[in-house]
């Protein structure tokens, strides 16, 4: 029976590059590259993995950031729905009582005006 090569042993399988070796055979020249090789593979795994992590966790903050704007979302249509109930028994009022709620809105904000025109001046 043969012997057949060992995979860690690459120098059978690969053929030798034209560069000079120390070692006749060309085993260190090949033992070199495989070294050199193994390196940049564990670095480049090390970043894969990295961006990897990365990834996952911008899929968090995106599925995170759609729960909460999905609520946010909830919480205005409803205080929409509080404002509009509020307008529309505004509007309700007005009409019933005619003009007179004008004049009270303009002495209120006259009042508030007279306030601020004191507290500006007492600073």
């Amino acid at each position: 029976m043969s012997q057949r090569p060992s995979l860690r042993d690459r120098s059978t399988i690969l053929p030798l590059s034209g560069r000079p070796s120390p070692d006749p055979s060309g085993h260190r020249y090949v033992d070199d590259l495989e070294g050199q090789n193994d390196e940049a593979l564990e670095g480049l795994s090390a970043k894969v993995k990295m961006l990897k992590n990365l990834t996952v966790g911008i899929g968090n903050e995106v599925r995170e950031s759609t729960v909460q704007l999905s609520q946010m979302n909830d919480a205005f249509a409803e205080t929409s729905g509080i404002l509009s109930g509020t307008f529309r028994r505004m509007n309700t009022m007005a009409a019933r009582q005619g003009c007179r709620w004008l004049w009270y809105i303009v002495f209120l904000v006259i009042v508030f005006w007279f306030f601020l025109v004191v507290w500006w001046f007492r600073r």
